[in-house]
């Protein structure tokens, strides 16, 4: 089991201390997912609007692409994502449809942020508010960069 001294070297928590740890922790539910189960469906709106944290077991992120345009294949892969690494960050954002599949890759074991009382919780500590945005922004950049590289890889 991780100890809160290993989530905090989590990339979204770069900065943060164990006190705003916890305070983030609070807001959060531990969750899991056996292999297989999907966990957020693209194109869904649903109220859900939470980020997902991966503690144990890998996810896939992949998008649902035409079979005449792939030669039969249904899904595309665009991501394994492992231990420390985010989910569900663009609907925490935008609050808008899910722009992905992600579902469990191997058993699963996740702490799933709740975005109101997130939100509520940068307004009365607006530092904390700032180190993962930050943070969540360094993630996104580098996850369009990887996916730039990709896609230039496959034209």
């Amino acid at each position: 089991m991780l100890t809160k001294e290993d989530i905090l070297k989590f990339k979204i928590f770069e900065g943060l201390n164990l006190e705003e740890l916890d305070t983030i922790l609070a807001l959060s539910q531990e969750v899991s997912y056996k292999s297989g189960e999907i966990i957020l469906e693209e194109s869904s709106y649903g109220a859900d609007s939470d980020f997902f944290i991966i503690l144990q077991g890998n996810v896939k992120v992949e998008l649902a692409v035409s079979p005449i345009l792939t030669e039969g294949k249904i899904s595309k892969r665009l991501a394994v994502l492992k231990n420390g690494d985010i989910f569900g960050e663009m609907g925490l954002l935008r609050s808008k449809r899910r722009s992905a599949q992600v579902s469990a890759y191997s058993d699963l074991i996740v702490r799933k942020v709740n975005q109101k009382k997130l939100f509520e919780l940068f307004v009365y500590n607006p530092r904390l508010g700032y180190l993962i945005m930050r943070n969540l922004a360094a993630i996104l950049s580098d996850r369009i960069t990887d996916m730039n590289f990709m896609w230039r890889n496959e034209i």
